[in-house]
């Protein structure tokens, strides 16, 4: 079945609810089990442009952007959906809403996360500490091609 990534559609919102909390579960294992609510889908994607994966029928991902500052705030892949390129197209599909080299902030201790995005061409800026713990702030510069489609 061939990843198809589109816009969100009110009809999605039930699916990625439930993805983001399988997700964050998931991920964040030193969060105690049950801080991961569907509600927060919800206020953490408020005025965000959010793309969706869907494998067949099934939503297996999404990313969110806050476009005025390029800034990928989320990206969660279904635990069972991992490595199969959700998570790549997904960031592929981002780019047409930067309009400036994007950020996004991983938590360090989100160990799989940065490895991914490093894969993906994203590097460390900087470190920090936030309300959720330590992270890093990531960028990727644009190609070409990217810079093209801005």
């Amino acid at each position: 079945m061939p990843l198809v990534v589109r816009e969100f559609e009110e009809t999605d919102q039930a699916a990625l609810r439930d993805l983001y909390v399988a997700s964050r579960d998931a991920a964040f294992t030193w969060d105690p089990v049950g801080s991961h609510q569907a509600s927060d889908f919800d206020q953490h994607t408020e005025g965000e442009r959010i793309l969706v994966a869907i494998k067949g029928t099934r939503v297996v991902g999404f990313a969110s952007v806050w476009e005025p500052d390029s800034f990928v705030h989320n990206l969660f892949v279904h635990p069972s959906a991992l490595r199969q390129g959700a998570g790549e197209a997904l960031l592929a599909a981002c780019t047409p809403y930067f309009s400036k080299a994007p950020t996004l902030k991983c938590l360090q201790a989100n160990v799989n996360a940065q490895r991914f995005y490093q894969a993906q061409g994203w590097m460390v800026l900087r470190e920090d500490v936030g309300p959720e713990g330590p992270y890093v702030l990531m960028t990727k510069a644009l190609t070409m091609r990217d810079a093209a489609s801005i």
